[in-house]
């Protein structure tokens, strides 16, 4: 990528993008995914008996199951976890979280961290705008969207603007959905920092926010044509038949047991011809009916 390239913000779908477009990614040609996930480090440094127990507590607190997620991706956040609730020990921390139950959102987000960007992955916009979508879109008014793990909005914000490039924003139904009720409460303000909207083009900059004292905020045309809600993909069925699912950089941060768990539930709730879009590092295994058509893009078999 040239320098030019590297010092502006281009559209997602912008043609320098096309030479990349395919790198290092997965033949189009149809197979089954049904291998499981190579094992993390992570699981290489057991959680002790006091920082197992705090982590159940907490995690009981926040209505989750602890052993979804990948302990040893936990053990290196507990530092974190304690300074937000300003205590040197777990008994003083679980003592905070009995007596100020509003710390608890703040203390599970440092837990269960959602990294997310706005367009992020140029390619797999490019290949949203010029071909899923509009294959999604064949004898149909409008498509039904759900962002899996939308932690504070970019992603599905990102969508939202490029379907309002392609003037469809109106004909559809887009929701978010996080395990973290703080993380829903952000995504719905739609309020970013300067350093969270670098990666947005400036013209979609200008359309879609406004500047305000120290931050951007969305528009509200487009926070307007978003639903957020909080919900535990691992424990609840969203209803509903989606033609376009995101699920991205979840399931990294999952045990083998929960992603096999995590994707025949997400495969079920495509309808047939439907996309499913995952981080760069995710396979979708257990699913039986997906098929690879380009990086990070699967569609169920009809």
């Amino acid at each position: 990528m040239s320098v030019q390239m590297q010092q502006r913000a281009l559209s997602p779908w912008a043609p320098e993008f096309q030479h990349i477009r395919f790198r290092g990614s997965i033949a189009r040609d149809r197979f089954v995914l049904a291998h499981e996930p190579r094992l993390g480090r992570e699981q290489e440094a057991p959680l002790s008996g006091d920082e197992e127990s705090f982590l159940r507590f907490l995690f009981k607190e926040a209505g989750l199951d602890l052993y979804n997620y990948r302990l040893g991706t936990l053990k290196r956040r507990i530092p974190a976890c304690l300074r937000v609730l300003y205590a040197s020990s777990f008994t003083e921390a679980r003592r905070v979280v009995q007596q100020k139950p509003a710390l608890l959102a703040a203390a599970i987000s440092t837990m269960v961290i959602g990294v997310t960007s706005f367009f992020r992955d140029g390619g797999v916009w490019e290949q949203l705008r010029s071909e899923v979508i509009p294959a999604l879109l064949k004898g149909r008014y409008g498509l039904a969207i759900w962002c899996v793990g939308c932690s504070d909005g970019p992603e599905l914000y990102s969508l939202a603007m490029m379907l309002a490039e392609m003037k469809l924003l109106q004909r559809c139904h887009l929701l978010g959905t996080d395990c973290r009720a703080d993380a829903i409460k952000k995504a719905r303000a739609g309020q970013f920092d300067a350093a969270a909207i670098k990666s947005v083009p400036a013209e979609l900059l200008a359309r879609y926010f406004e500047e305000q004292e120290a931050c951007w905020r969305v528009k509200v045309a487009i926070r307007d044509a978003i639903h957020w809600r909080r919900a535990n993909v691992l424990t609840l069925h969203e209803p509903g038949v989606w033609d376009l699912i995101l699920c991205r950089n979840m399931s990294m941060y999952l045990t083998p047991d929960a992603s096999a768990n995590l994707f025949p539930r997400l495969e079920m709730s495509l309808r047939p011809g439907g996309t499913l879009v995952l981080g760069k590092a995710e396979r979708p295994f257990a699913a039986s009916h997906l098929t690879s058509i380009g990086p990070c893009i699967y569609r169920r078999e009809r």
